[in-house]
């Protein structure tokens, strides 16, 4: 016997909360920061709900960029797995929600020839020996085997060669056009200045997102009731603040003058009309934080590491998903069945896994751990 929409509903409901319960508690976070190698995670990792995208991997010998690249597929599995009590509507949502993979492996991409070209030809500039490292669609795949790339050609993607050879494995029309932009500057491009081409990732990157989001935003646009509220704040809500992190990066690092900051950011609006973008993107950028008082954004910009370039930077950071994490904690206490908890959850998931990441990064580089707080989203009621 099948359930009907109501009961696929309450399905989903009670699998988001339940999903929900097994995220890692403030303990579970305190006995990672005591591991002393990035294996010591991976083995603590392989006792919990990471246990299942961890199995049959060798965890105590296990590379930073491998766990990492597991850690972010099981964010993918989680969601792929909600498939199974959605219904036709809400398996659209999901599917539509999940293309946030296709968007990332294609920044890996772009971001991985970027960097192979800054090492290629500027070697002062050379970086970490692991820059090689994204998301393989191939390996991915076969991890979650449910789940299918949407807008991406896997076999054009595998077999490219060149910026360009990337762009065209895109499948939808209008984000391949809107990506050869930027993608003429590069190839225009006479120089051989590695903030050049650093600029033209962030600028790809910025397209991505801004495709993914408006999409999504529309989406939940259509949505009526509590549901289309919910779902209108939990997207709306990183619409506002993309928006705002892109005019501030643009104008503070990639020398974009305030009216091409305000090309790149979204159609989509929520609590932020264009006047006010508009106000932040000629205001210094470090001073973006006046410009937003009286809006639920105005702490964002107060930090802090404010006298420290690089503290300020995280914190910014940090506090952009703090924001993030309040407002997905706020859905699910509304008890009211819809995909807002199903997206909600994947929020919540999908910031978990960042300060796994971090988690990763900190013992691996031997991070103050008293310096914990200026990073993790969650703050953690017994900070070590």
């Amino acid at each position: 016997m099948s359930l009907g929409s109501g009961g696929l509903r309450v399905a989903e409901y009670a699998k988001a909360r339940a999903r929900r319960a097994s995220l890692l508690r403030d303990e579970d976070f305190l006995l990672l920061l005591e591991q002393t190698s990035v294996g010591g995670i991976a083995l603590q990792l392989g006792k919990s709900a990471y246990a299942s995208v961890l199995r049959g991997h060798t965890l105590e010998s296990m590379r930073r960029s491998e766990l990492e690249f597991l850690l972010n597929v099981s964010i993918l599995a989680e969601g792929v797995a909600f498939r199974h009590y959605a219904g036709l509507g809400d398996k659209k949502l999901l599917n539509l929600w999940l293309e946030n993979f296709d968007i990332d492996i294609l920044k890996e991409h772009f971001q991985t020839h970027v960097r192979s070209h800054v090492q290629t030809h500027i070697p002062a500039q050379t970086g970490s020996s692991e820059w090689g490292d994204y998301l393989d669609p191939g390996k991915m795949l076969n991890l979650v085997s449910d789940f299918r790339l949407t807008l991406i050609d896997q076999e054009k993607l595998s077999s490219s060669a060149t910026l360009r050879d990337v762009l065209m494995s895109v499948k939808d029309e209008s984000l391949r056009t809107a990506l050869m932009e930027p993608l003429r500057e590069w190839e225009n491009s006479q120089t051989t200045e590695g903030r050049v081409f650093q600029r033209v990732a962030f600028s790809l990157g910025m397209v991505l997102d801004r495709h993914y989001l408006d999409s999504l935003y529309t989406a939940a646009a259509k949505l009526g009731g509590d549901e289309g509220r919910m779902m209108r704040m939990l997207v709306g809500t990183r619409v506002d603040l993309m928006n705002l992190y892109w005019i501030y990066r643009g104008r503070r690092f990639f020398g974009m003058s305030p009216e091409e900051s305000l090309t790149s950011i979204m159609k989509a609006r929520y609590r932020l009309d264009f006047g006010l973008l508009t106000r932040a993107a000629f205001a210094d950028p470090r001073g973006m934080g006046a410009v937003l008082a009286g809006t639920p954004y105005e702490r964002i910009f107060d930090v802090e590491g404010a006298e420290n370039g690089s503290l300020y930077e995280v914190e910014l950071e940090r506090n952009i998903y703090k924001f993030l994490f309040a407002v997905a904690e706020r859905v699910f206490l509304s008890g009211t069945p819809g995909f807002q908890n199903v997206g909600a959850y994947l929020v919540l998931k999908e910031l978990e896994v960042r300060d796994l990441v971090a988690v990763v990064e900190m013992v691996r580089y031997k991070f103050a751990k008293d310096r914990i707080g200026l990073i993790l989203v969650r703050t953690l009621r017994k900070e070590n």
